[in-house]
């Protein structure tokens, strides 16, 4: 089984301190820095509203083994952030901390952290997840590379692809012959159009034409789950009405607090 609990589901604009409450979260009218825990055991990402979230959505912080970098942006990985998460942690062991390659030296020492290398195209193992690191559509200061992940788990295959625009050509060749059973996209533009930040953000539009592909060539089908998150305050529509316009479409934007499951597939079924 793979189960992802969204601890935050917003880009840079939003807030760096979190005064969400269950009910303002689950209504998308507060979100925090992007970030999901994984089978309660794999964080990706640790902005600074993620303690306060993990301490919002009950989520057992010393059980926390794994961290997995997308890219260094401030959003994504705060330094006082990860010190409060290793202090809730307690005396359990080291954290690890997978980051891309080029990141270590924009990365802080840190005590009670075991990091961990890894480069896009590669396939490690993070606990109860099998993950690649696939290349990402969003630039940082070189000579870092920001990374998609591609989690696997009891036959099940989800997408995490925040920040980024559309798929790299070497990510998109990555994903062919695979059927994916989820994906969550970065949606930060929303439905807006003419903002700049379509070159290294999407929008719905442009998530709607890559799915044209991926449905064509079978790797999205009726039965993927779709979820938007990185959702910009200033750029897109309140949550409700895009939970009502994208409907019809598939695609559902994640709230802080939602806790997406993939059952692991049945003996002989095709995940």
């Amino acid at each position: 089984m793979l189960t992802m609990l969204f601890l935050g589901t917003g880009a840079a604009d939003w807030s760096r301190t979190y005064e969400a409450t269950a009910a303002t979260a689950a209504a998308g009218a507060v979100r925090g820095m992007s970030s999901v825990l994984v089978n309660g055991q794999i964080l990706v990402d640790c902005g600074g509203t993620v303690p306060e979230a993990l301490e919002l959505f009950g989520a057992d912080a010393e059980a926390i083994t794994d961290l997995l970098v997308t890219h260094t942006h401030g959003d994504h990985f705060d330094p006082a952030a990860l010190e409060r998460l290793l202090a809730a942690r307690g005396q359990a062991p080291p954290l690890r901390l997978w980051v891309e390659v080029g990141a270590l030296e924009r990365l802080p020492h840190a005590s009670g952290v075991d990091m961990r290398l890894v480069r896009a195209g590669q396939t490690v193992q993070v606990a109860d997840l099998t993950v690649t690191a696939l290349a990402a559509n969003h630039v940082v200061q070189p000579p870092e590379q920001p990374l998609h992940y591609l989690l696997e788990a009891g036959g099940r295959q989800v997408l995490y692809a925040t920040d980024g625009a559309w798929l790299l050509k070497e990510t998109w060749l990555r994903l062919r012959g695979l059927t994916l059973d989820g994906i969550v996209w970065d949606a930060t533009n929303g439905d807006g159009r003419g903002d700049w930040r379509i070159f290294e953000h999407n929008s719905v539009d442009m998530i709607r034409v890559m799915l044209q592909t991926l449905r064509a060539e079978a790797i999205v089908s009726a039965d993927t789950r779709l979820l938007l998150t990185h959702m910009a305050r200033t750029l897109c529509a309140p949550h409700d009405e895009m939970e009502r316009s994208l409907a019809p479409e598939g695609l559902a934007p994640a709230h802080d607090g939602l806790v997406a499951t993939w059952r692991a597939a049945a003996q002989g079924e095709l995940p």
